[in-house]
């Protein structure tokens, strides 16, 4: 029986693996880590667009995941996002990651610094040192105003009472309101990792 699981989690990954977009990746090993590149502008449609030109704070979030070849467990996970706003008086973008802000000129010029990843850092040396010689592959994952877990769990509180009904429709309701806007996700192709 056991066997027969494992079989099916390994078809499973191996099936939404190959259903993901592949993209062209970058990748360097630097210090016995990956450094990886690659552009995910294309989350920026045109209502994106619309909604980074608003004047209203808006947030671009990417995160970056390693797996090994048939598997779908995250071997490594490096998130970073940018919070952006239209500066409507000083006619720039205010961007910030982290505890860093920047004023930037135009949207692409926002939609570089925020989606065109270069030379990125996908996890500790230590996480790879078991996969050496191993094939792995990464897993970006791209997001236009996403909803904190924390956010979402305070939106959607429990109901009290012996209704059975509602916690079917509390998930229901948190599978539909805490959903990003808009996101993409694609992965890169087979890698080696060094020995």
């Amino acid at each position: 029986m056991r066997t027969w699981l494992a079989v099916l989690l390994l078809l499973a990954a191996t099936v939404a693996y190959a259903q993901m977009p592949l993209r062209d990746f970058g990748v360097i090993w630097s210090r016995g880590a990956p450094r990886v590149s690659f552009s995910a502008r294309d989350l920026a449609d045109e209502r994106v667009r619309q909604e980074l030109s608003s004047g209203l704070r808006k947030r671009l979030v990417v995160t970056v995941g390693s797996h090994l070849k048939g598997s779908d467990r995250r071997m490594t996970l490096r998130q970073f996002g940018c919070d952006v706003t239209l500066d409507l008086w000083g006619d720039d973008y205010l961007v910030r990651i982290g505890n860093r802000s920047e004023r930037l000129k135009t949207l692409d010029d926002v939609l570089d610094r925020c989606l065109v990843v270069e030379g990125l850092f996908a996890g500790e040396p230590k996480s790879y040192e078991a996969q050496k010689g191993g094939e792995m592959y990464f897993v970006v994952k791209a997001e236009f105003n996403p909803i904190s877990k924390k956010q979402c769990s305070e939106l959607i509180r429990p109901s009290t009472g012996s209704d059975p009904v509602g916690p079917i429709s509390i998930n229901i309701v948190r599978r539909r309101i805490c959903r990003s806007e808009r996101t993409i996700e694609f992965r890169s192709a087979y890698f080696k990792v060094p020995e």
